[in-house]
């Protein structure tokens, strides 16, 4: 009823809106062709027309009130040649950029065509489109992805401000923890990539796709009401300025990586595809699982597993450089009296990752000591090497219908493969020596559409809509891992452990097969109209806005896994064969060893989300130099998730409706052209994910626990408060300060449980939170501050935050203390310095970033301390040198630094990590890459 109610009045609004006429604007800048300095004065008109200027000071220029169409634009000076651009497309509401020179009487000029489409990636429009959005927002733009040499998005979002990286995939905004983001993909919403947790890998897309990031950190109707850091905005590029194509590749050297030896294991013929050919997977001969359970050691059970492939095929290899290659192709042609443009894109990518010495430990830990004498529980010293492929495809096309109407669609699609090995030495407090095998494979297809069209009804009424599809499969095929051990000291062979039961266990000789299919529909309509005098400026307008937003997702998830059991007592005869032949399957037999099934009823689960929003927002100028954007959003959601309960089999039944009212306001004070204040209020909600609710048990090899998921979580709210000062010295910089407060009701956070006879990662509830911080952004260029042509090419960026936060736990066994909220970082720090020098076709930069320590997982104060990620420097240099108008040669060195990274327990629970006083929890280094590349444009 109330959703009936809500479309109801959404189609109302629509109806009732009116049109007018169709105009847009022209803007840009003029430089002399031979000297490149600024023309001043000089006049520039639309042919055909009574609209003209002329240039200011800063050689820039702005046409108004521009009938939508094709035009021609003349610019004329005493003593030059008039310069005439034809073709120049102006689209309605919007803005086409030129900058162009012009030559003295006397040079020949060559003809020069424009296309008319506004160029939203350069750092003078994102700054533009920041400066006029109504939300607090920031955001990088194509240009200086360029720039920066970034490989995907997770690299060029750390150039924002109040931003941070982890795991160099999950965006963390305000020190927030990645779960407290929302993504959106050419404005529809992605669904979170990792089974585990609420989240989207930013690794996904290549940097070369993106026309635009924009991050909003305060809310309003029209955006998503699930977020707590940050809206997320990544558009893709669809319209380009002409036809072109590209090809290119680099070659990447890793310091512990690169020409060194490492451990692998035989993967299937089409690994560096990113995806099994089916070696891997479950043969059709396994019997089902009650066949198993019902007699896991009959004849017809044991020769179907001697079908598997091979167990242990381990080999070592040399490391081969990190290879990376791309193809791109852009388009724009008619069709009859419709104009359509296209760009597509290939990239492929087979990177390493060595990572030798990652010291683990776990300790015996006693809350009532106060005091750091920890007694270890076992110490582990890991060698993993990872083989990481990634196959990008992207495809946008565009149809310009007429510069008011125009439809986009646009695809991409991902194919990853990781295989990774795992070998851990280590010993115990029971004076045992370890040795520990996990040979993982996990590969992800993922696939992002969307159909939108954009309709300037009229001048001052605009349409837009959106349908997306999204859809996600993960595999994790034949997962090995097995441990064995022998008295520490001694030169005694190693024992393979096994369960002398018919019980398997996940971390002994098991094989483990999972498969996740997820898909998302989702659909969106907006309407703004404007309401005021046909030659008012767009600051004079009044805005209303309407629209709806309807999304379902559905999720299918079922795991499989056996282990080697000892149920007949073997010897040790077998027990202390190397891995190759213990693992022959001559070696299973009826009355030796055999497999038998640990599948649980709690192993599969089939989850669903259905949400139905719409909004009202109006924008009201009260005067020339005071405004207001308020409005609200209502979002009903219906989450449910059906399961089986351990042990028992009995249904879990998870079903959440929930309707939330979400209002926003945000004020903003122009105090000049150049200054600016706004203040801001909204109310959001983080809601759980499917993982999070669901119960299965997943065994992590690498931190030696088991992930469990949390029937009971509730949804989060957040309140959210911002105040943010502005200032533009001039186009394409800008200089802000802001402050923020959050108030969290029930926030969710990653936390350790107490599982009997081990530890478990888990998430829960705590009680309420507070965020507040200070953030500084600086964008400036030194152009004219001296004598020097090296000076005016060269631009700052600084990045700063100083966040404060405060939990009161709800978790069992702790106390009611306050304590820091959990993936928040105290402060952030990003700082670049960059020089482009156009003339030369050279740029280059230094960038460096830090994120204070932060919170990794809440302790359970009983058997574990509360771990910290502590802070690292990073530094990365690039440089870009293009020869002639076809070749571009890129060199970069990443993490120059290569500091390492260290997480701690808390263990005298002070709330703070010193060293001597705190156990290390565990600590890598991944080493530093250079890459060198070269991309010829056709």
């Amino acid at each position: 009823m109330q959703r009936n109610l809500l479309l109801s009045t959404l189609l109302f609004l629509f109806t009732a809106l009116v049109s007018f006429a169709q105009t847009g604007s022209i803007k840009g800048s003029l430089k002399d062709a031979k000297s490149n300095e600024l023309m001043l004065g000089t006049a520039v008109r639309v042919e055909g027309t009574q609209i003209g200027t002329q240039t200011n000071m800063q050689g820039e220029f702005e046409l108004s009130r521009v009938p939508a169409g094709v035009h021609t634009v003349i610019f004329s000076f005493v003593g030059y040649e008039s310069k005439v651009i034809s073709n120049v497309r102006v689209e309605a509401g919007k803005t086409t950029l030129i900058n162009t020179t012009i030559a003295e009487a006397n040079t020949t000029l060559d003809a020069v065509v424009v296309r008319g489409t506004k160029n939203k990636g350069t750092e003078v429009s994102v700054i533009t489109e920041i400066k006029k959005v109504e939300q607090i927002a920031v955001g990088i733009s194509a240009q200086q992805i360029q720039k920066t040499q970034d490989r995907d998005a997770s690299a060029v979002v750390r150039r924002v401000p109040g931003v941070s990286i982890q795991d160099d995939r999950f965006v963390i905004v305000r020190g927030l923890n990645e779960r407290y983001n929302t993504v959106m993909l050419n404005d529809a919403i992605t669904p979170s990539t990792e089974v585990d947790t609420k989240a989207f890998s930013f690794d996904l897309i290549p940097s070369t796709a993106i026309d635009r990031m924009l991050i909003f950190k305060s809310g309003s109707a029209d955006l998503p009401g699930e977020f707590g850091g940050g809206v997320i905005k990544i558009y893709t590029k669809t319209i380009p300025d002409g036809n072109s194509f590209t090809a290119g590749f680099s070659l990447g050297h890793r310091s512990n990586t690169t020409f060194q030896t490492a451990t692998t294991y035989k993967g299937s013929g089409t690994d560096f595809l990113g995806f099994d050919n089916g070696l891997r997977g479950l043969p059709s001969s396994i019997p089902s699982t009650s066949t198993i359970l019902s007699g896991a050691n009959t004849p017809a059970v044991v020769n179907a597993f001697k079908s598997l492939p091979s167990y242990f095929n381990q080999s070592s290899l040399s490391v081969l450089p990190d290879f990376r290659g791309n193809l791109g192709m852009t388009r724009r042609f008619n069709v009859g009296n419709l104009e359509v443009a296209t760009i597509n894109a290939v990239n492929y990518s087979l990177t390493h990752q060595r990572t030798p010495n990652i010291e683990f430990y776990r300790y015996a830990y006693n809350a009532d000591a106060g005091n750091t004498a920890s007694e270890k529980e076992f110490a582990y010293n890991d060698n993993a090497y990872a083989e990481n492929v990634r196959v990008g495809v992207m495809s946008n096309w565009a149809l310009i219908i007429n510069p008011a109407n125009k439809i986009e669609f646009r695809n991409l699609f991902n194919q990853l493969g990781s295989k990774e090995t795992v070998l851990r030495n280590g010993y115990n407090n029971n004076n045992i020596e370890l040795k520990n095998y996990s040979m993982t494979y996990e590969q992800k297809s993922i696939y992002s559409g969307q159909l939108s069209g954009t309709h300037e009804l009229s001048d001052m009424t605009k349409l837009t809509w959106t349908g997306g599809y999204g859809y996600t499969n993960r595999q994790e095929p034949d997962n090995r891992r097995f441990t064995s051990s022998r008295t520490l000291g001694s030169n005694d062979p190693f024992t393979i452990n096994i369960q002398q039961s018919q019980s398997p266990t996940l971390q002994q000789a098991a094989r483990f097969y999972s498969a996740l299919t997820e898909n998302v529909v989702s659909g969106r309509i907006d309407l703004e109209h404007r309401i005021g005098k046909a030659d008012a400026s767009e600051k004079e307008l009044i805005k209303l806005r309407a629209g709806t937003y309807l999304e379902k997702k559905d999720r299918n998830f079922a795991a499989r896994w056996f282990g080697i059991v000892n149920a007949n007592n073997v010897g040790d005869a077998i027990l202390t064969q190397s891995p190759d032949k213990f693992f022959d399957p001559a070696n299973l037999s009826t009355t030796g060893l055999f497999y038998n099934e640990g599948t649980g009823y709690e192993d599969a689960y089939k989850a669903r989300n259905e949400l139905y929003a719409g909004y009202v927002n109006a924008y009201v100028p009260f005067s020339s130099k005071f405004n207001a954007s308020f409005g609200v959003r209502a979002e009903q959601n219906r989450q449910q998730l059906v399961t089986l309960k351990r042990g028992s089999g009995e249904k879990l039944n998870v079903d959440r409706p929930l309707l939330s009212w979400l209002p926003s306001v945000t004020l903003s004070y122009v105090l000049n052209d150049k200054n600016q204040i706004r203040a801001a209020y909204s109310q959001t909600v983080n809601r759980p994910e499917f993982r999070e609710l669901a119960p299965f048990p997943y065994y992590d090899f690498n931190y030696d626990v088991t992930r469990v998921g949390n029937s009971d979580l509730k949804t989060a709210t957040i309140a959210n408060y911002d105040l943010r000062y502005e200032f533009y010295p001039s186009e394409g910089e800008v200089i802000s300060l802001a402050a923020f407060y959050k108030q969290f009701t029930n926030p969710i956070e990653a936390r350790i449980l107490n599982a009997g006879s081990g530890i478990a990662f888990g998430v829960g509830n705590a009680e309420k939170a507070f965020s507040r911080g200070l953030e500084l952004e600086m964008r400036k260029s030194l152009k004219g501050l001296a004598s020097s042509k090296f000076v005016d090419n060269l631009t700052l960026l600084l990045n700063a935050s100083i966040i404060d936060s405060d939990v009161k736990t709800g978790f069992s066994g702790q106390s009611s203390d306050s304590r820091f909220l959990q993936g928040q970082s105290p402060y952030l720090i990003n700082a670049g310095v960059y020089y482009n020098d156009n003339e030369s076709n050279l740029s280059a930069n230094v960038l460096y970033n830090v994120v204070g320590s932060r919170i990794f997982l809440v302790g359970d104060g009983v058997v574990f301390p509360t771990v910290y990620e502590m802070p690292r420097n990073v530094i990365d240099l690039n440089v870009t040198k293009g020869f002639g108008k076809h070749i571009e040669v890129k060199v970069g060195i990443q993490d120059l630094l290569n500091q390492p990274f260290r997480f701690y327990n808390d263990t005298n629970n002070d709330k703070k990590i010193e060293t001597g006083k705190d156990d290390v929890f565990r600590t890598y280094k991944r080493g530093t890459t250079s890459t060198i590349g070269i991309n010829y444009k056709f």
